[in-house]
């Protein structure tokens, strides 16, 4: 399955000679300094500082100050997150993913700037709110002074006092006009529990945080799984995987692989046009393609994926998601098309690029998903990859492919593709006869079958992401199904 989830990024540049410093926090606020992999719960009510490189992030119903020597502060809104990109005696460069954040410059202070990939502001002496959505579309409100915003086109306006703003990702800046709402809360969150969702499929990668996750959802789970198998490579894999509903119109799939020497693991998250019935197959039966002229009651809208060794990282965004239909009289159907859909991989060193997915290896607008057709595809350096297409390694009977995908700039990934037993032996096309004939269905040979995805890449400095899943767990959810 893929999917993507957009976080936006911000630049705050303030020019002073002294450190940043958390004075203030309350509820959950995490700290993640600069070369760490974990997350630390911040305790005690001892100011912080933040040094270049140092990652900050607040759960529901939390929120962190930051102030600055020279008078100026930002407070940092529930389920938000930023980094202190750089820091020196003339500039701080602070990057939001998510969330919102509201600015106090002082007057006469030097250059402020706030950038996100849809929106740059820069400012002198102003009281003014930055957000970016899920979707990567940012808005500017501004209290006190102006702001001068512009959209990554290179269109700009001036902000000023009782005005806002919005910038759509990839869009236009739209035209000042008069804010009739005061300032908002900074105490709630942006959004909703699909803004956290999103928040969390991408943000959160360390095996701490991800078993953390875990043991809150297997509590409330829909499905549940867990055995031990053999990987491709004769590993002994303990294999968990569950389902959970973080809202009505939304359910998430997560995988968990321990292995003797490492953890890997997989999350997606999809996003219904309605809520959900209480029997997900209903939903998920007619999500890609529906038969007949009509919509279906359910489909997708957004899906948003991760798979991860907890250094590395693989992900899928799409949105914009709608059923089309395809006009045949002799097969009348309904298609998922999704507006745009990406597709980015990260070692340490991209893993702030694509507003915090990583690097954008290629994209696709109006991508008709069942069909594999789109109407633009753009890709890393502005060419269509080169490398080794499709193949089959260990013969055209067996159901093992790789494929490699190698960009004009350098970067290249391959992924290698494994439909395997409990016992680590690739399926076959025999198998399936063979395994009839001895009485069992294919619907029981299934349930002894896994898949197994593995990405390597120039990017990910040697390491691979090796994620195996049952295909029990995907027909228990009706991700797979035998007609």
């Amino acid at each position: 399955m893929k999917h993507l989830i957009l976080l936006t990024g911000f630049m705050f540049i303030y020019q002073f000679s002294e450190a940043a410093y958390i004075a203030q926090r309350r509820g959950e606020v995490e700290l993640k300094q600069s070369g760490a992999t974990d997350w630390r719960l911040l305790a005690g009510n001892d100011n912080v500082p933040l040094a270049a490189g140092d990652e900050l992030r607040t759960a529901r119903a939390s929120t962190a100050e930051i102030f600055m020597d020279d008078g100026s502060r930002v407070k940092l809104a529930p389920v938000s997150a930023f980094k202190l990109s750089a820091e020196n005696k003339d500039a701080v460069s602070l990057g939001l993913y998510f969330g919102r954040v509201r600015s106090w410059v002082k007057k006469f202070s030097k250059k402020f700037e706030v950038r996100t990939p849809s929106a740059v502001c820069a400012v002198r002496g102003t009281d003014f709110m930055v957000s970016a959505d899920a979707d990567g579309n940012s808005r500017v409100e501004v209290y006190e002074g102006s702001v001068l915003a512009g959209d990554s086109k290179g269109n700009t306006g001036l902000v000023r006092e009782g005005q806002f703003s919005d910038i759509p990702n990839g869009g236009k800046m739209k035209d000042p006009g008069s804010n009739p709402n005061e300032p908002g809360d900074m105490n709630a969150t942006l959004g909703d529990a699909r803004q956290a969702a999103r928040a969390e499929i991408y943000g959160e990668i360390s095996k701490e945080d991800v078993l953390a996750r875990a043991q809150e959802e297997m509590q409330s789970a829909e499905y549940q799984n867990r055995k031990v198998a053999i990987d491709a490579f004769g590993n002994r894999v303990r294999m968990e995987e569950y389902t959970i509903r973080p809202a009505a119109n939304q359910f998430k799939y997560v995988v968990l692989n321990t292995r003797a020497s490492r953890f890997d693991f997989g999350k997606i998250l999809f996003t219904f046009n309605a809520a959900l019935p209480s029997d997900l197959s209903l939903a998920t039966a007619n999500m890609i393609s529906s038969p007949g002229s009509s919509a279906p009651e359910w489909y997708l809208t957004d899906m948003n994926s991760v798979m991860s060794n907890t250094t590395d990282k693989v992900t899928e965004d799409a949105s914009g998601g709608t059923m089309v239909y395809n006009g045949s009289f002799t097969d009348p159907r309904r298609n998922l098309v999704f507006g745009s859909y990406s597709f980015y991989a990260a070692g340490p060193d991209q893993a702030l690029e694509g507003g915090g997915l990583g690097r954008l290896l290629w994209a696709k607008t109006d991508y008709n998903v069942p069909l594999n057709q789109c109407s633009a595809i753009s890709y890393l350096g502005g060419s269509a990859p080169t490398g080794a297409p499709q193949s089959s390694p260990s013969g055209s009977d067996v159901f093992h492919t790789y494929l490699r995908n190698d960009y004009s700039d350098g970067t290249w990934i391959a992924a290698s593709d494994y439909v395997l037993f409990d016992d680590g032996k690739i399926l076959s096309t025999g198998d399936f006869g063979a395994g009839l004939s001895g009485g069992e269905t294919v619907d029981q040979i299934t349930d002894r079958l896994n898949f197994e995805r593995v990405y390597t890449s120039n990017l990910f400095d040697g390491r691979s992401i090796n994620v195996i899943y049952s295909a029990k767990m995907l027909k228990d959810a009706g991700l797979l199904r035998f007609n």
